[in-house]
């Protein structure tokens, strides 16, 4: 009987071991286990503890491979006969570690905002560790959204991974916003600005100062006096993660609006007006006159300070001028004026009706007269009996003041079998002011 000497292939090395040597390997492994082959010998291999261990395959060849199942020693024996049927034998002790198990703890909270970090850290000391991220140390400082893990190698040179941890890093927001309207005395809102890439903003709170805390996308103060200020607003993501700004801004004194117009009363004859802008600190103005609204922009074409406005109505008109200066400060003014109705009234003293076309008929000429609120035209003989009676204005079909070519087209005394001589006439208007106005005279009818 002779003895073998037992190779141990292992992970593609071979290792050749002796008798007396305990080899320590790992739960879970396969490793092949081997003697120098002689072509014409055959070989028997046994496991002293076949639940610790199992023959995979190559029972009966110089090599096997075997299954190692459970923590724990055993022996590891063959038996080679040759072609003589001369034997010899050899054994290993080995010994079957159970694997690391790590686990890995977060030393603080595992879900944080840009900026912060947590520490991830072994359960123990190991012979050596590495983790998902490279590192090398017993614990890692995180900044990273990422799942985290760690590879370890304890002293039998058995090694096992840890479960995972998974760090999720939110963005911080972006604090901004905006400041429309820096005039005394005129609303200043605040315009939340703010943005973030991902989650959402959920609160702001804006400081303006001396205890002025207001809530809100956007919010609105008013400054009495010009000056400088600041303002601050916070704004929270739903993951409470926090960001800030303040921002300096001034306060501006307003323009004065005034202007004056030229004449200070105008009538239905004399209907235009001059008006001038006369305001302080202005660089853009608007006029108002009415229900009529006209731009005046300095800078644009065909405009100045002065403009020139003709009435139409009688009756009382607004006129306002809105200002603006370069700070986009405004200031208005109204004035009202009074656009008086004059009474132009002319009625002839004659008239022929004989159908030649010329003076044929009777009646009040005058000016706007289809805007009267009400209208009555009587004439009476010399006893005092009318011989006419109307309540509707007379229509004429060329202009008032062309006498020789007048023809009446409606509602004029005709005088058609009516007798030649003197007559007196009466005529009641309400004007568009609502002024009651009489006018009474006599007229010759001859033919």
């Amino acid at each position: 009987m002779k003895n073998l000497i037992l190779i141990i292939l292992s992970f593609m090395s071979l290792l050749i071991v002796d008798a007396q040597n305990v080899v320590h390997l790992c739960v879970g492994d396969s490793y092949n286990f081997g003697v120098p082959e002689n072509s014409t010998s055959n070989y028997y291999w046994t496991i002293s503890d076949q639940s610790l261990a199992s023959i995979n395959s190559g029972n009966g060849t110089h090599h096997i491979l075997i299954d190692l199942n459970n923590a724990g020693v055993f022996q590891l024996f063959v038996e080679e006969i040759d072609a003589n049927n001369c034997s010899g034998f050899d054994s290993i002790m080995i010994q079957i570690h159970n694997r690391p198990s790590p686990t890995i703890s977060a030393i603080g909270n595992t879900i944080f905002c840009e900026g912060d970090s947590v520490k991830l850290k072994l359960d123990s000391l190991y012979q050596d560790q590495v983790w998902s991220n490279g590192s090398i140390l017993p614990y890692i400082y995180v900044d990273t959204t990422s799942y985290f893990f760690v590879n370890v190698t304890d002293t039998n040179g058995c090694s096992n991974s840890s479960d995972s941890i998974y760090v999720d890093v939110h963005p911080n927001p972006i604090a901004d916003f905006i400041i429309e309207g820096i005039c005394a005395k005129s609303k200043t809102v605040f315009i939340d600005n703010s943005y973030i890439l991902n989650d959402s903003i959920i609160y702001r709170k804006w400081d303006l100062g001396y205890n002025n805390i207001l809530y809100g996308d956007s919010i609105e103060n008013t400054y009495i006096s010009i000056g400088d200020y600041l303002a601050e607003i916070v704004v929270i993501t739903d993951f409470n993660c926090i960001d800030s700004i303040t921002k300096k801004f001034s306060i501006y004194g307003n323009p004065v609006a005034s202007f004056d117009y030229n004449p200070k009363t105008v009538s239905t004859i004399s209907p235009e007006m001059t008006i001038v802008n006369s305001s302080i600190n202005s660089s853009s103005v608007l006029w108002q006159i009415g229900t009529d609204s006209s731009l005046y922009l300095y800078g644009t074409n065909n405009t100045s300070e002065t403009i020139y406005y003709e009435f139409e109505d009688p009756g009382f008109h607004e006129i306002k001028l809105i200002i603006t200066d370069t700070n986009q400060c405004i200031d208005s003014i109204s004035k009202e004026i009074i656009m008086y109705y004059d009474f132009v009234f002319f009625m002839p003293n004659a008239f022929s009706p004989n159908g030649d076309g010329l003076n044929d008929f009777f009646g009040p000429k005058g000016i706007r007269m289809e805007y009267y609120k009400s209208y009555k035209f009587i004439v009476y003989n010399q006893w005092g009996e009318e011989v006419f009676k109307t309540d509707k204005y007379p229509v004429w079909a060329d202009e008032w003041d062309e006498l020789d070519k007048d023809e009446c087209i409606a509602n004029c005394w005709d005088g058609i079998d009516i007798a030649n001589g003197l007559y007196s006439w009466t005529v009641i208007i309400e004007d568009e002011l609502g002024a009651i106005r009489k006018e009474v005279g006599t007229v010759i009818l001859t033919r």
